[in-house]
């Protein structure tokens, strides 16, 4: 055996075995198709491929050249065509464009230029029918089994071949430059298997499918124009009928657009500013700024960084060094509930139910198409918000990974700090949009004031009023001895503040239930006021200007709810087993972590917000995060009793959890 070192080689020049070079091809594809796995990414390729057809053609400067594409979804044949009168393809290029990473697009001027979609349509599904017509070369075939042969590991399957076959799609053979590919979907492990699950079976409705999920929904922001180009949509029920609809510019659903009274909030602040100087009162907006079902506005990264806009994200250096490079620009839609969504969808375009197009989320974009799934907008405070914002960020200079699978983390992270940013700064005014949900049903109104009314009169009628001099001897101390483990420990622990007198002026009428409600109560404070006022002797007391010309101060009877956490209430509210209407105080020993789902809290535990506590004792007050009106008091139990032992200690614990947070 010779020592000898062997002769230098090129490993890319070698010709390898063609088996091998088979079996490399095939993990190749198959990895290819594992990164596609979103419903709509059939279409995505197929409408992708024909709008950069039509624009490479478009740059050739055709006077007479009129860009269309012609789409067929047979829902009764499981098959969608689509033809372009595009450039066409070269011999060459016909026959090596299906190949893995194989592309003849310029990067930077199409849609895609991976060259992994071809071999997506051929290898993904087990029919692709390709034609093609270009100069003096025209050529159509079908690939078959090409899903099998990838997925086949006992190689009994054949290396599919694309076989001569005559053009089915009928505007391929009146045109006479272009390209048409058809998919039927047949065989095991496909996606989409059923063109009828999305529950959409007419033109119009397909339409507003497509221009949300695919690239006929062209993302252009911020004064950027979508190139004209006719898009023709015929739609083939299961039942044989067929309806077209025909649309001259392939742009997004974008929900402004297809949802009545809403307003750009960029003309409602160049108003408010104009009001401002002309000192008008501010508070109360033109009427097509009130109760609408929508706010929207869009800028640029630029603008966002300059400060030219009301989004204010905490960006770092290098984050809007990152915002500027990569050519950002946002839009965003808040709606006044999520009811919005669903009657949209339910309702207006009749789709699968629970299935949605428009909906909360950030939406990532780039080349002018949506690339993937809307993703969650990371709110930390407020986060029913999340769910109300439907945020498009639209990158000019990112690239996403193999197929559409998403972007680089750095790229996500930045995007969803501007999301974050934007809903806070569109949260800010809620207020002009119509409330959600309304009054509730009126039998059930009647109720509830039918056992306030009866819990009143009974108090009227069978008074309890003990007094007497020497019969009640405060010991400075609770008798109850360990911290509460369930509910009706807090209800025990709370009574005896109140018959200590650590909680003043708080009347119970009643602990009967109403339905789900624990009980009933009045604010009732007499003469002489001292004992109810702060002071350093009296640190949960009300400040002395509630009492101002006052000779008593007493509430109508209101509803209390005692809860171990807060938390309960919070499930029981999202739930619609109560309603936050109905509560007036929680009694509750610990506030839980779930009230920024639906709430933002002051505390009256720092000394900044004392002033605003009306009931003696009260430790918070709960407000609705969406429009910022008061929903109901609280008395924290744990809360109180860590105040009363170290005051410092717990206004500083207080301010760090109910800071007012700038997502």
């Amino acid at each position: 055996m010779s020592n000898s070192a062997p002769n230098s080689w090129d490993p890319l020049a070698t010709q390898p075995d063609p088996e091998i070079l088979i079996a490399s091809q095939r993990r190749e594809i198959r990895n290819i198709l594992k990164s596609y796995t979103g419903y709509y990414d059939l279409f995505s390729e197929l409408i992708q491929n024909a709008l950069d057809a039509v624009e490479k053609r478009s740059s050739e400067s055709e006077d007479t050249y009129d860009p269309t594409i012609w789409i067929t979804i047979d829902l009764s044949r499981n098959r969608i065509a689509i033809t372009d009168n595009g450039c066409g393809m070269s011999e060459p290029q016909f026959r090596q464009f299906l190949r893995p990473n194989f592309s003849f697009k310029k990067e930077g001027d199409t849609r895609g230029n991976k060259g992994v979609g071809a071999t997506y349509l051929a290898y993904g599904f087990n029919y692709l029918e390709v034609a093609t017509k270009f100069e003096e070369y025209s050529y159509s075939g079908v690939l078959k089994r090409g899903r099998e042969w990838v997925e086949d590991t006992s190689d009994t399957v054949a290396r599919p071949k694309v076989e001569f076959a005559k053009p089915s799609h009928e505007p391929f053979n009146n045109i006479a430059r272009g390209t048409s590919m058809v998919v039927r979907l047949d065989g095991l492990g496909i996606r989409p298997r059923d063109l009828s699950w999305v529950g959409a079976d007419d033109a119009e409705t397909w339409l507003a499918v497509l221009r949300c999920t695919t690239p006929l929904g062209g993302i252009y922001l911020c004064e950027s124009k979508a190139r004209q180009v006719t898009i023709k949509l015929s739609v083939i029920n299961v039942d044989g009928t067929s309806s077209q609809v025909e649309s001259n510019t392939p742009e997004y659903l974008y929900p402004n657009e297809v949802i009545n009274r809403v307003a750009d909030l960029r003309e409602y602040l160049a108003d408010r500013t104009k009001r401002v100087e002309r000192g008008l009162d501010v508070s109360k907006p033109p009427a097509k700024f009130r109760s609408l079902h929508g706010l929207w506005g869009e800028w640029t990264g630029k603008d966002i960084i300059e400060r030219k806009s009301p989004i204010n994200p905490r960006l770092e250096e290098s984050e809007e060094k990152l915002v500027q490079e990569l050519g950002i620009s946002l839009r965003i839609f808040l709606a006044f509930s999520t009811d919005l969504w669903d009657t949209y969808n339910d309702n207006k375009l009749g789709l699968r139910k629970g299935h949605r197009l428009l909906r909360g989320g950030l939406q990532l974009c780039t080349r002018h198409m949506p690339q993937g799934l809307p993703i969650t907008i990371p709110m930390t405070n407020n986060i029913g918000f999340q769910n109300l914002a439907h945020v498009l960020i639209h990158f000019e200079n990112a690239e996403p990974d193999l197929g559409r699978k998403g972007f680089q983390p750095d790229v996500v992270r930045v995007a969803e700090k501007l999301s974050v940013s934007a809903v806070t700064a569109f949260r800010r005014h809620y207020a002009l949009l119509r409330k959600p949900g309304g009054a509730k049903a009126y039998d059930d109104e009647l109720r509830l004031d039918e056992w306030k009314k009866e819990q009143e009169k009974h108090a009227e009628n069978f008074p309890l009023l003990i007094t007497g001099a020497g019969l009640f001897m405060p010991t400075e101390e609770l008798p109850i001895r360990s911290e509460p483990i369930v509910e009706q420990d807090v209800v025990a622990l709370f009574n005896q503040m109140l018959s200590s007198g650590l909680v003043r002026g708080l009347q119970l009428i009643s602990s009967s239930q109403y339905k789900q409600y624990d009980g009933l109560y009045r604010i009732s404070m007499n003469k002489p006021f001292e004992k109810y006022i702060l002071s350093k002797e009296n640190p949960l007391g009300i400040d002395e200007e509630h009492f101002i010309d006052k000779d008593k101060l007493e509430t109508i009877v209101k509803v209390l709810e005692y809860k171990f956490s807060v938390d309960g209430l919070i499930e029981e509210l999202r739930s619609e087993v109560k309603a936050v209407e109905d509560v007036d105080l929680v009694i509750a020993w610990e506030i839980g972590g779930k009230w920024n789902q639906m709430f933002d809290v002051i505390s009256y535990l720092d000394e900044d917000n004392v002033h605003h506590r009306t009931i003696h004792g009260a430790t918070h007050s709960f407000t609705h995060s969406m429009t910022g009106a008061h929903a109901f008091e609280a008395i924290i139990l744990k809360d109180l009793i860590s105040f009363l032992e170290d005051p410092k200690n717990e206004q500083e614990k207080q301010r760090n959890i109910y800071m007012d947070h700038d997502d």
